[in-house]
C-alpha cells in the first residue's frame, strides 16, 4: 500500500511526504526538507528550530513560509516543548504542553513536532477519523512513546487493525553509531556492523511497538529517507553538529467523517478550532 516517500514541491519549498496512492483524500501528512528558506550556513535555508543560534528573524520568516506555503495561515498549529519522553497528549489540552506526541479527532487542528534525526511518527485511524503525531528519539522510543499514542487513541474508540503507521525521514541504522546506554535501552534495535560498531534501528524499534499492540505489518511505512545521508534535503544532529537547522514534520485531517460537511482547500473555508 505505501510506495517510498516522495518530494513535493509547493511555492519555493520543497516537502517530503509518505506515498499513500492519495488512499485519504482527508488527511495531509509532509516533512520540511532544508530547501527554500532564509537562513544561511550553517542553517541553511529552511531553519524551523529556534533554539539552534540560528537569528530569530530567519527562524519566523521560515515558518512564516512554510505555512503559506501549506495554506495554513488560518488554522491553528499545536506544537510542544519536546523533552524526549513518552507523553502523548491532545491538541489543545495544554497551553504550555511539555510532551513528545499529540493526537487529535478534530479537522482543521495541525500537530507540529520538530525532528533533526529522530524519527516523525504519523498515525491514522480509518475508520474514526483519528490522528496523532509522535516525535521518537532514542529515549522517547525506550519509552514506548508509539505505544502510548496507539493505547491514547484505542481509549477513543480506535481499533489497532484500523490504525496506520508512516514513520517520516529519520536517520537510518546506516549512519546510527551508539553506546553501551542507548544500546542497552534498545537491545532488539541493536544492528552491529563489520567493523565492530554498534549501530541502532530506530525506525525498526517504533516498528516493532505498532506490531505489538495490533498493527497490521501491511499498514505500516517504515524505510523513509535517512536524513544523514540526504545532505540535499534534510539537517542532520548527529552528522553536523548542534549547530543545524530542524525540520517540522505536520500533520492534520482536512475533512471530518462521514455525514460531516468537508473543509475546504487551501486554508480558506476551513473550520478552525479556535
Amino acid at each position: 500500500m505505501f510506495g517510498a516517500g516522495n518530494f513535493a514541491r509547493r511555492d519555493a519549498l520543497v516537502f517530503w511526504r509518505p506515498d499513500t496512492d492519495g488512499s485519504w483524500p482527508w488527511l495531509e501528512m509532509w516533512v520540511t526538507t532544508r530547501l527554500g528558506g532564509t537562513s544561511p550556513e550553517p542553517f541553511a535555508s529552511l531553519n524551523l528550530g529556534a533554539a539552534t543560534g540560528d537569528a530569530p528573524a530567519h527562524v519566523e520568516a521560515n515558518r512564516a513560509l512554510v505555512r503559506r506555503s501549506l495554506q495554513l495561515e488560518h488554522l491553528p498549529l499545536h506544537r510542544l516543548r519536546q523533552v524526549h519522553g513518552d507523553r502523548v497528549l491532545r491538541a489543545g489540552d495544554a497551553a504550555e504542553p511539555e510532551a513528545d506526541g499529540l493526537w487529535t479527532d478534530t479537522p482543521g487542528e495541525v500537530l507540529v513536532v520538530g525532528v533533526a534525526d529522530c524519527v516523525p511518527v504519523f498515525l491514522w485511524d480509518t475508520a474514526g477519523r483519528r490522528l496523532a503525531l509522535v516525535h521518537a528519539g532514542w529515549r522517547g522510543t525506550a519509552a514506548g512513546i508509539v505505544a502510548r499514542s496507539i493505547e491514547r487513541l484505542g481509549a477513543r474508540g480506535t481499533a489497532p487493525s484500523d490504525l496506520h503507521v508512516a514513520l517520516g525521514p529519520s536517520i537510518g541504522p546506516c549512519c546510527y553509531a551508539v553506546g553501551p546506554e542507548v544500546a542497552a535501552a534498545l537491545p532488539d534495535a541493536v544492528r552491529p556492523t563489520p567493523a565492530g560498531q554498534t549501530h541502532l534501528d530506530l525506525r525498526d524499534a517504533n516498528r516493532r511497538q505498532a506490531l505489538a499492540l495490533g498493527v497490521p505489518a501491511a499498514h505500516i511505512f517504515a524505510t523513509p529517507p535517512c536524513t544523514a545521508c540526504d545532505g540535499t534535503h534534510f539537517f542532520s544532529h548527529r552528522k553536523l553538529g548542534p549547530r543545524t537547522g530542524r525540520h517540522w514534520a505536520l500533520a492534520w485531517m482536512t475533512q471530518a467523517g462521514p455525514g460531516t460537511p468537508q473543509a475546504g482547500a487551501g486554508g480558506t473555508g476551513w473550520r478552525s478550532t479556535r
